[in-house]
């Protein structure tokens, strides 16, 4: 097979598991000021989110090895109560960003009668990169006074590493359709400048992808 520069789009979706997000949301809604107002959980960090990827490799016979960019996560949670006496807000918005390097290994390619592939079917690693930031704003007035507001970030990085199974179905030599199904294990990541201490990102989860693709 000649070697090929390849370029690809996919849109999928994901999950991801925001327990140590939730489990501090908990916390600050079971403390003070939150817990006396009797204030409410409005969100709660939504672990089910779309997903798009591109990547751009190099391929030669059954190898393809390239970056793989994007995969932006948002997920966010809030607490809020608001009556005659006052409001209180408290919100976290969580987003991420993902970027590595893939490898992918086409194990199979069932072609035509006259050679021509139809499909193949692949395994793909891709270790990387997530990059998150956490923000954390909120207030609380009472009669008209504010006794408490704050506007906080935080940023993260952690390690990720991708594997999955998918196929392609060449509509044409250079042009194809592809899908796939895997799982991202990405580090935890414990924010240490908030409290509890059991506040922890996690991009960790599920994959399932679908696009088209380009050879040249």
């Amino acid at each position: 097979m000649q070697a090929q520069f390849t370029a690809s789009y996919s849109l999928g979706y994901a999950t991801h598991n925001m327990d140590g997000m939730k489990s501090l949301m908990k916390t600050i809604q079971q403390s003070p000021p939150a817990f006396i107002i009797g204030a409410k959980s409005v969100d709660d960090f939504s672990t089910n989110q779309v997903i798009h990827i591109v990547d751009i490799g190099y391929r030669f016979d059954m190898h393809e090895f390239g970056l793989k960019g994007g995969g932006y996560s948002s997920t966010g949670a809030k607490l809020s109560l608001k009556d005659y006496s006052g409001e209180y807000s408290n919100r976290f918005i969580v987003n991420g960003i993902r970027a590595g390097v893939y490898y992918k290994n086409y194990f199979y390619t069932y072609r035509n009668d006259k050679e021509k592939a139809l499909f193949s079917f692949f395994g793909e690693i891709s270790p990387g990169l997530y990059f998150s930031e956490i923000k954390n704003k909120g207030f609380f007035i009472v009669q008209d006074e504010e006794l408490d507001s704050f506007d906080d970030k935080y940023s993260n990085t952690s390690f990720a590493f991708l594997i999955q199974a998918g196929a392609k179905y060449y509509i044409t030599k250079n042009i194809n359709m592809h899908i796939a199904l895997g799982y991202d294990f990405v580090a935890k990541v414990k924010v240490e400048d908030l409290k509890p201490k059991e506040a922890l990102v996690d991009w960790s989860g599920i994959r399932f992808t679908g696009g088209i693709g380009f050879s040249f």
